[in-house]
């Protein structure tokens, strides 16, 4: 299944969806950060609740979210756009775990319960808008639902799942179900029976559901108003060779004479990415001479 973000709503008006697939994006950040099972397993996990919510907070920009846990696994930091782009890493990409006592990956242990989540809204209308929540568990989803239900104020299920296997990440992705103004007790019952049989999400995905079949399963009973055309979604960081200069030039003249002088070169490794820039000396001293 190719990535992507489907969004629905019903046909009374009183469930809000959005369902992704991020098989292909964890990959690529797996691979780009060199992560531990526990840390794929983490940052997928992050990389898909931003591709879940950015959709509903932030129609015309871009979320940020940031886990400050006490875990061994250190901050994990995502973002994502409404073109269809996320990236993200985390502090320590190393950091394996054994199993919890489900027998699943200890993302909670490894991000920690005691901390916060920082959750940045960019609508392009000039200062973003910043909120934060406790840490819940450090499960990465139950903490974004929280932030949701807290600073959202909106009722919602959020699922995020990533299954691994020594061959890499075989199924990413996640679901989001919002209850609109219109709800009634009969709305949220019927989604409680539905997600009591629901599965989990990667097991569906590998049974080789499609999102839309996944997504009628979530909302069986359901009459469906309006589902999206599936939206792209792919691993994109906007760094780039003029975005490490322009950072140079930040510098102090001085010491890029020094390096200069001592024939060194500037590299510059993003922590979004990994991708690496080197600027030589030549290059060096055209910065420091328009400073």
């Amino acid at each position: 299944m190719e990535d992507g973000v489907l969004k629905a709503l019903d046909l009374e008006g009183t469930i809000r969806a959005v369902i992704v697939s991020t098989t292909n994006l964890v990959e690529d950040a797996r691979k780009r950060h060199g992560l531990s099972y526990t840390a794929t397993a983490a940052l997928g996990r992050a990389l898909t609740a931003a591709a879940l919510i950015v959709p509903v907070v932030a129609r015309r920009g871009q979320v940020s979210m940031k886990f400050q846990g006490n875990g061994p696994l250190g901050k994990v930091v995502v973002d994502a756009s409404n073109q269809g782009t996320v990236r993200g890493y985390v502090e320590n990409s190393q950091i394996e775990l054994p199993p919890n006592s489900l027998g699943n990956f200890d993302v909670g242990a490894a991000v920690g319960n005691c901390g916060y989540l920082h959750v940045s809204v960019d609508n392009g209308f000039g200062q973003p808008h910043t909120s934060t929540v406790e840490l819940a568990s450090g499960e990465i989803g139950e903490d974004v639902n929280r932030y949701l239900v807290s600073c959202q104020e909106t009722g919602s299920i959020l699922i995020v799942g990533v299954h691994l296997s020594r061959r890499g990440v075989e199924a990413a992705g996640g679901l989001l179900l919002q209850l609109l103004p219109d709800h009634t007790e009969e709305t949220i019952c019927k989604l409680e029976n539905n997600l009591a049989s629901f599965g989990t999400f990667t097991f569906l995905m590998r049974r080789g559901m499609n999102l839309e079949q996944i997504l009628r399963r979530g909302l069986s009973g359901f009459e469906l108003h309006e589902l999206s055309e599936v939206q792209p979604l792919r691993f994109d960081c906007r760094c780039s060779p003029e975005r490490f200069i322009q950072a140079l030039a930040v510098l102090d003249k001085e010491d890029l004479l020094e390096m200069v002088e001592k024939g060194e070169e500037a590299e510059g490794r993003c922590q979004f990415c990994n991708a690496i820039y080197h600027v030589g000396s030549e290059r060096l001293s055209d910065i420091a001479d328009t400073r």
